[in-house]
C-alpha cells in the first residue's frame, strides 16, 4: 500500500478541478462536422463499448465471487461466449467491502484476473467501482461517519449504505481504494475505464424506512456533512450577517449553522441552499473520485451514471444530482435505462423515452456524447413484482434508440440474472443456468454491427436544434419543503417535469427535435436556437433572467409560461409579475391569477403569423393556474384570451426578437389531457419561424407512431426508423438529399435500398413489422 502523502489530498483535487473546469464539447462545429473533443477530456474516446455486466461467476452486483482453482477455466468459457455473442467489452466490478476487508489489505485477484482473461478472449474491460457498501473496519475506527438523518437518527450502515464521503477520515480511506484498484490494473492492455459512482445518490441501496416518511428525511446531518455545508455557505456569503439576512436568522458565526430540517411560514432560503450544496458537493465527490483515478491512470476513461434521466427526478429525492453538474466531473456521464423495471406502473412510452434521451443527450453535449451505464436485459423483480417480459425486440429496439440519441456506451445489465436478494431471479440476459436467450443473441448482434461500424458511429453526431426547452431545477423549489399545486399535490409531485414532457411531445410528434438547456448554459448557448421555450418558469435566478432578456434583445424568438419569474432564488416574491424585469420584455403584467381545480382553457382571439395551425375560436387546456395580463406595450399584441375576454397570451416586440407569454401551464396541459390545440400552439410556433422537421414520413395507417433519427458525419448520414406501434404499417419516408448524388444501404445486412431522387428529393418506401427497426447509411457518391 502506497502511504497516504500529505499532499496527495492537493494533487487530486487539482486534477478534479481541471476536469470539472472543462472546456466546450462543439467548438463552433459546422452541422456537417463530428463533434470537438472536449477540452480537458483526457481518456481514451476512439472506441464505443458495447458491454455486458459480468465479474466472473452468476453473483449479482455489487457482490464478488472468490478467485478458486476453477475460476480461470469458468470465467474464461462464459468470457468466449459473451465476445462470441458479438459484445466488445466487459463490464466487470469491484466493491469496497469485499476488495479491502481489512483495513490496507487490497485484494483485486478477480479484477485483474477476468482483465487478463479479457486480454486473452479480446474483450475491453469497464470496471464499475462500488463504495456504497463498505467494510466493517470503517464503522469501527470511524464511528462519527455514519450517515445522519434529518430527525438526527443514525444509519446503520448493514453494508451498504457505507459511510459519509464528507467524514475526512473515509474520504482519504476511498480515494485510497480507487488508486489502489487503477495501480491493480495498471499496464493491462485489456482495461479500458472506469464508472465511478453508480446512480449517485446521498445514500445508496438502503429502504431506511424506519426513519421517518423518506419524502421529507433528508442526509447527511453528521458532523462532517455540517461542517462541510458551513464552508460552502461562509464561499457564498462570506459575513455570517448576509447569511443572517438571507435565512432570517440571528447566528453569531457561521460554527452555528446547521442545516435545514423543516419548512417554516418566514423563509425557504435556507432549504434552497441546502439542496443546491447537494447537487455541488455530489458533483465535486464525483470529481475527487476521478482525480484519485487520474493520478495513476491518466488516459483511462472515467465515467459515472444517474439512475434515471434529471428530466423525471427532482433534487429533494434522496439526493439527486444535477446531470449537468455531474458531466463537469468526468469524461462521460450517463444514466441508467430500464423501460421495464418492475417498479413502472407501464413500460416507457416513446414519448416518456424520447424525452428523457434527449434530456441526457442535451446535459452531455460538453462531452460528446453518454454512456448508458445500465441497459435492462430481462424482465424486473421487485419481491414478488415483476415486469413484462423482455424480447428480442425490446433490446433491438433500445438500442438502436440508444446509439440514435447519440450513445457513446451501452453497457447491458447484467449478463446472469440476479443471484439474491429482492431482485432475484431478473434483469438478466442468458438464464442462470448459462441458458442462451433469443435476446441475448439479439443484442450480440446488434453489438458486432456497432463494433464493425464503429468509425460511422464515433465520426458522427445528432443534428444541431434550433429551439431549447429551458431546464431550470429551482423550480421544483417553489414553497421549499411546503409544495403544493392548487390540485392539493403534495411534495413530490414534479410539476417541472411534467411541463417538460408534454412541450417535448408537442414536437416529438411532428419530427422536430429539440434540446433542453440547463440554465447555467443560457449565458454562452442560448444564441444557438432560434426559439427558446421557460416551461413552468414560476422560480428563477434573477442572473438566468436577465440571460433570457439578453437572448430576446439580440434577436432571439422566447416562450414563457404563467408566472415567469415569480419567485427569485431566495424564495422571494419579485413586486411584479412576470418579475426580474421580463414585464418589460412581455410587453405585459399579472392583472388576475385564479387557481384550476382540474382544466381550464384559453380560447384564440386573433389570426395571427404566431398561430398558423389555429383560427380564432379554438380553444386550449389550461391547468394549475389562470393568469390574465394587464397589457402595457402598445405593440404587443393579445393572441389568447380567457372566456371572459381577458389577455392570456401576449406577444411583444423587445430589442431585436420577440417575447411571448401563456398565462397557464400548457405543456403540462398537453402532457396530461393531450388536447390537439396545445400541440398546435407550441408546433405553430416552429412553422413561423420556419424550422422544418428535416424530413417527411407519410405512414399507413396514419396513426401509426414512427420516429426517425439522424446521426450526421462528412460525408454520410446514419438514417433510424423505427415503428413504435403494436401494428405493422407502410410509410414514405422523405427528405432533401444533402449531396447532389448518394448511396444508401442497409447497415445491418450491407445490402443495397433501393429509394428514388428527384429534384434533391431523396424518397423511401418500407413496409415495417411491429416494434421494427432499420439503420440506414446514406453516403456521398
Amino acid at each position: 500500500m502506497k502511504l497516504w502523502n500529505k499532499n496527495r489530498p492537493i494533487l487530486i483535487l487539482l486534477l478534479s478541478l481541471i476536469i470539472m473546469a472543462s472546456g466546450l464539447a462543439v467548438i463552433a462545429a459546422g452541422k456537417d462536422k463530428a463533434p470537438a473533443r472536449a477540452v480537458g477530456q483526457t481518456g481514451n474516446i476512439n472506441f464505443i463499448p458495447i458491454s455486458v455486466w459480468y465479474t466472473g461467476g452468476t453473483v449479482r452486483a455489487p457482490m464478488i465471487e472468490p478467485v478458486t482453482a476453477r475460476s480461470r477455466a469458468e470465467w474464461k468459457k462464459d468470457l468466449e461466449q459473451i465476445k462470441k455473442l458479438g459484445f466488445n467489452t466487459v463490464r466487470c466490478w469491484i466493491e469496497w467491502a469485499y476488495n479491502e476487508k481489512e483495513e490496507g489489505k487490497y485484494d483485486f485477484s478477480s479484477l485483474q484476473l477476468l482483465t487478463d482473461l479479457a486480454a486473452e478472449v479480446g474483450l475491453k474491460v469497464i470496471c464499475q467501482v462500488y463504495i456504497d457498501s463498505a467494510p466493517e473496519w470503517v464503522g469501527k475506527k470511524y464511528p462519527e461517519s455514519a450517515f445522519v438523518a434529518s430527525n438526527d437518527l443514525k444509519v446503520h450502515s448493514q453494508s451498504s449504505p457505507g459511510f459519509c464521503f464528507d467524514h475526512p477520515g473515509v474520504q482519504e480511506k476511498i480515494l485510497n481504494f480507487f488508486s489502489e484498484a487503477a495501480r491493480a490494473v495498471r499496464g493491462k492492455p485489456a482495461f479500458y475505464g472506469w464508472d465511478l459512482w453508480s446512480e449517485p445518490h446521498i445514500i445508496n441501496w438502503s429502504e431506511v424506512y424506519h426513519l421517518g416518511d423518506l419524502r421529507y428525511v433528508q442526509f447527511c446531518y453528521c458532523p462532517s456533512s455540517q461542517a462541510r455545508f458551513r464552508n460552502w455557505l461562509k464561499k457564498k456569503y462570506g459575513r455570517i450577517e448576509k447569511l443572517n439576512e438571507a435565512w432570517h436568522r440571528t447566528f453569531r458565526n457561521f460554527e452555528e449553522v446547521e442545516p435545514p430540517r423543516f419548512g417554516t411560514i418566514l423563509t425557504y432560503t435556507d432549504y434552497v441552499d441546502w439542496q443546491e450544496y447537494i447537487s455541488d458537493k455530489l458533483a465535486e465527490d464525483l470529481a475527487l473520485k476521478a482525480g484519485a483515478i487520474k493520478e495513476v491512470l491518466p488516459e483511462s476513461v472515467v465515467t459515472s451514471h444517474s439512475a434515471i434521466p434529471g428530466l423525471f427526478s427532482r433534487p429533494s429525492w434522496d439526493g439527486t444530482p444535477d446531470d449537468r453538474k455531474m458531466n463537469d466531473s468526468v469524461d462521460y456521464y450517463g444514466v441508467s435505462i430500464y423501460p421495464k423495471h418492475a417498479g413502472a406502473v407501464r413500460p416507457w412510452t416513446p414519448f416518456f423515452r424520447s424525452a428523457g434521451l434527449d434530456f441526457v443527450r442535451s446535459m452531455s453535449l460538453k462531452n460528446g456524447g453518454f454512456y448508458v451505464g445500465e441497459l435492462q436485459a430481462g424482465y424486473g423483480v421487485f419481491g414478488m413484482k415483476v415486469s413484462l417480459p423482455v424480447t428480442a425486440s425490446d433490446l433491438r429496439d433500445w438500442m438502436w434508440s440508444l446509439m440514435a440519441y447519440g450513445a457513446r456506451a451501452i453497457n447491458i445489465y447484467a449478463y446472469y440474472p440476479m443471484s439474491s436478494g429482492y431482485e432475484a431471479g431478473g434483469y438478466g440476459l442468458i438464464e442462470l443456468d448459462g441458458q442462451i436467450t433469443p435476446r441475448a443473441e439479439e443484442a450480440g448482434r446488434i453489438a458486432r454491427t456497432i463494433s464493425q461500424n464503429m468509425n460511422l458511429f464515433l465520426e458522427s453526431r445528432p443534428p444541431e436544434s434550433e429551439i431549447a426547452i429551458v431546464y431550470n431545477p429551482l423550480s421544483h423549489m417553489v414553497g421549499g419543503q411546503q409544495t403544493f399545486t392548487s390540485e392539493g399535490q403534495p411534495v413530490g409531485y414534479n410539476n417541472l417535469s411534467e411541463s417538460l414532457q408534454g412541450m417535448h411531445r408537442a414536437f416529438f410528434e411532428r419530427g422536430i427535435k429539440v434540446d433542453f438547456i440547463h440554465v447555467r448554459d443560457l449565458r454562452d448557448k442560448a444564441s444557438r436556437y432560434r426559439l427558446i421555450i421557460a416551461p413552468y418558469p414560476v422560480m428563477i435566478s434573477q442572473p438566468y433572467v436577465q440571460d433570457l432578456i439578453r437572448y430576446v434583445e439580440q434577436g432571439g424568438r422566447l416562450l414563457v409560461e404563467a408566472r415567469a419569474g415569480w419567485i427569485d432564488e431566495k424564495g422571494f416574491a419579485f413586486p411584479v409579475i412576470p418579475g426580474g424585469g421580463l414585464d418589460k420584455v412581455l410587453g405585459c403584467r399579472e392583472a388576475r391569477l385564479l387557481p384550476v381545480q382540474k382544466t381550464g382553457r384559453m380560447v384564440i382571439s386573433q389570426n395571427h403569423p404566431a398561430l398558423p395551425w389555429l383560427k380564432p375560436g379554438d380553444s386550449l387546456d389550461t391547468v394549475f393556474f389562470e393568469e390574465t395580463f394587464e397589457v402595457t406595450d402598445k405593440k404587443a399584441a393579445v393572441l389568447a384570451q380567457s372566456p371572459d375576454g381577458q389577455p392570456m397570451v401576449v406577444l411583444a416586440p423587445y430589442g431585436q426578437g420577440q417575447a411571448l407569454i401563456a398565462g397557464s401551464f400548457l405543456g403540462s396541459a398537453y402532457h396530461h389531457f393531450r388536447n390537439p390545440n396545445n400541440g398546435k400552439f407550441l408546433v405553430g410556433l416552429a412553422d413561423w419561424l420556419g424550422i422544418k422537421a428535416g424530413a417527411e414520413v407519410k405512414p399507413f395507417p396514419e396513426d401509426s407512431p414512427v420516429e426517425w433519427r439522424w446521426l450526421l458525419g462528412r460525408d454520410y448520414r446514419l438514417l433510424f426508423i423505427f415503428n413504435r406501434g403494436q401494428d405493422k404499417c407502410r410509410l414514405e419516408f422523405r427528405t432533401e438529399s444533402p449531396w447532389p448524388g448518394v448511396e444508401l444501404g442497409d447497415l445491418e445486412t450491407g445490402e443495397k435500398v433501393p429509394f428514388s431522387l428527384e429534384k434533391k428529393q431523396l424518397a423511401l418506401n418500407l413496409e415495417m413489422e411491429p416494434q421494427a427497426v432499420r439503420v440506414f447509411l446514406l453516403k456521398k457518391k
